[in-house]
């Protein structure tokens, strides 16, 4: 082909890696369903680095990417409005020589 992909070859290739994401190495611990977000994201780096990851790797990415979530969940369970202040400053230089 010059390059393209047709729909059933782009479908065929999206449906293997979904499989392939599904199964697991023999011996590894069974995994809980993970959410919508990281089933999304994990699609995402399959979809841009899928021929060169082994199945281990893929595993220990969706590992990765739902302990990341679980880490963020009381993060974005904290109420924010858009006039809230910022919670500290960024000071990028001494206290002392700060411009008044």
């Amino acid at each position: 082909m010059n390059g393209k992909v047709s729909r059933r070859r782009f479908w065929r290739n999206a449906a293997l890696a979904a499989g392939a994401g599904a199964l697991e190495p023999a011996g590894a611990p069974a995994q809980t369903k993970a959410s919508p977000e990281v089933e999304a994201k994990l699609a995402n780096v399959i979809r841009k680095y899928g021929d060169r990851l082994s199945p281990v790797q893929r595993q220990r990415i969706r590992r990765i990417l739902s302990e990341n979530e679980e880490m963020l969940a009381a993060i974005r369970a904290y109420p924010v409005e858009n006039s809230d202040s910022a919670a500290g400053l960024l000071l990028l230089y001494p206290s002392h020589t700060r411009p008044k």
